[in-house]
């Protein structure tokens, strides 16, 4: 062979291709890469797809649904897989059976099911109402804030899940839906839930039945539980809400809650002074301190008109006296700041009230234990020895066991159970704002007292302004009057 006839260097060959075109090493290597890649892409289109095998529409006339087995996988398990033409979705998910008949079967009931679901675009995954109500209460726990309006409060959110632990065990007991999907529950199924409630046998106060604001009240949480986690969150569309309809109930502008008689309050105020109750025989000194705190207690509330919640919250730091009274009543009266933060409205406000020989009394009561009351601490503070360096406030439940009990020791329990009468600790401020009203106090002032609405003491105590002002209503009517008369 002639040199000219000798096979030339491959890399020369290529060096000669690539002359010129002002290429790098790095360029011919992804390159390369390109190519090796379209190989690959070739081999495995003629090998097939491994990652759908064994693939097996549902029906015949339709492309839409199919199971199959994924090729990638040991367990040979079939998978569903549906596309809905309406929202462009794709819906995946393990049928956990290698038996084809019964992939089958299962493939056709998942669909029935998430289908509808997805045309909606709602979440595929289901719930049922107990996981509905727990999820919701889970959020509203997150709402739990110590500062009013801007959340709701610990006892507020005990409140909704007492509401919806009664919506629960209507789905179970009445419907037989326990286990239901709440989209699979027929909206109008629950029309008489209203009806179920008011057949319902009561723990307490069983001669009083279900009142139409409780029943309301559930009937709301469960709604605004459906709108915002049913709805929002896509697991059901609004066609699937449950339909409830509210109690219907004539309008009442009388005092929804129940009060002492003046007599029957200086009865027990009377009772409350009495070495009887204030040192019974064989009672410790802890005893005797907690028993006039409770004294004060009623005292307190019954001439201020506040919120139990509110005075609760009360420190010694939010007394102050009225540099404008006069120096005889700056011995008698107080101004008691509720702060923002401890009142219903969020609002601050100052309440004036005869009650400054009260707080001295309970406060040398504590002074007598060895407690001190300084600015910061709770002027019901609750005196039991573990607790008398916590500065722990009262809770109600403690002041309300104590009321039931001096109630039944006056003998004013028998006459109020005859008279159907049910008094709480909330009931001394509807006592103080009946007496306000019936006294002449301006409705603008008594509502800045009360921290509350010209428009609520209105709508609640409208009756007392008629009752109490017969000369002004009769103004101008002598001659009728005359003619009454004869």
């Amino acid at each position: 062979m002639t040199p000219s006839q000798e096979p030339k260097d491959p890399m020369d060959t290529l060096r000669g291709v690539v002359e010129g075109m002002d290429l790098t090493p790095e360029d011919l290597l992804m390159v390369l890469s390109s190519v090796v890649s379209l190989k690959k892409r070739k081999e495995d289109e003629k090998k097939g797809n491994k990652v759908i095998t064994e693939k097996i529409y549902l029906w015949e006339n339709s492309k839409d649904s199919y199971i199959y087995k994924d090729g990638r996988t040991k367990g040979g398990n079939y998978y569903l897989r549906i596309y809905c033409r309406d929202t462009k979705k794709v819906f995946s998910k393990s049928l956990r059976t290698s038996s084809q008949e019964e992939g089958i079967v299962l493939g056709r009931q998942m669909y029935q099911e998430t289908y509808g679901k997805l045309q909606r675009g709602e979440k595929t995954k289901s719930l049922t109402t107990k996981e509905l109500i727990n999820k919701y209460l889970e959020i509203e726990e997150k709402r739990i804030s110590p500062i009013p309006k801007t959340g709701i409060t610990k006892e507020t959110w005990k409140q909704k899940g007492q509401y919806l632990r009664m919506w629960e065990r209507y789905v179970v007991e009445e419907l037989k839906m326990g286990n239901t999907k709440i989209e699979n529950i027929p909206p109008e199924r629950t029309r008489e839930f209203k009806f179920w409630v008011l057949g319902l046998e009561k723990k307490e106060y069983k001669d009083r039945g279900w009142s139409p604001d409780y029943i309301n009240s559930t009937i709301s949480e469960v709604k605004r539980m459906y709108g915002q986690v049913g709805v929002r969150d896509k697991f059901i569309s609004k066609s699937l809400v449950p339909e409830l309809d509210y109690m219907k109930k004539p309008p009442s502008t009388q005092v929804k809650r129940d009060i002492l008689s003046v007599d029957e309050y200086e009865r027990l105020v009377t009772y409350l002074r009495t070495n009887k109750y204030l040192k019974p025989e064989g009672s410790s000194p802890l005893e005797q301190c907690k028993r006039s705190i409770f004294r004060e207690w009623i005292g307190i509330s019954y001439n201020t008109g506040m919120r139990p919640k509110e005075i609760l919250g009360l420190k010694w730091g939010d007394v102050s006296i009225n540099i404008s009274d006069t120096k005889e009543n700056q011995k008698i009266f107080r101004l008691l700041k509720v702060k923002s933060e401890n009142s219903k409205t969020g609002k601050m406000r100052s309440v004036n009230s005869p009650v400054g020989r009260r707080l001295e009394r309970l406060k040398k009561s504590y002074q007598d234990l060895g407690m001190e009351c300084g600015p910061g601490d709770y002027i019901f503070r609750n005196p039991t020895y573990k607790k008398q360096d916590k500065n722990s406030p009262y809770h109600q439940v403690v002041f309300t066991n104590r009321l039931n009990k001096v109630l039944e020791e006056t003998g004013i329990q028998e006459e109020l159970d005859k008279t159907q009468r049910n008094i709480t600790l909330y009931s001394s401020r509807h006592f103080y704002t009946t007496l306000r009203l019936q006294n002449g106090l301006d409705i603008h002032l008594l509502s800045k007292q009360l921290g509350t609405s010209t428009h609520y003491i209105d709508q609640t105590y409208s009756h007392i302004q008629v009752e109490t002002n017969t000369e002004r209503i009769t103004q101008g009517m002598s001659l009728i009057k005359t003619l009454e008369e004869e």
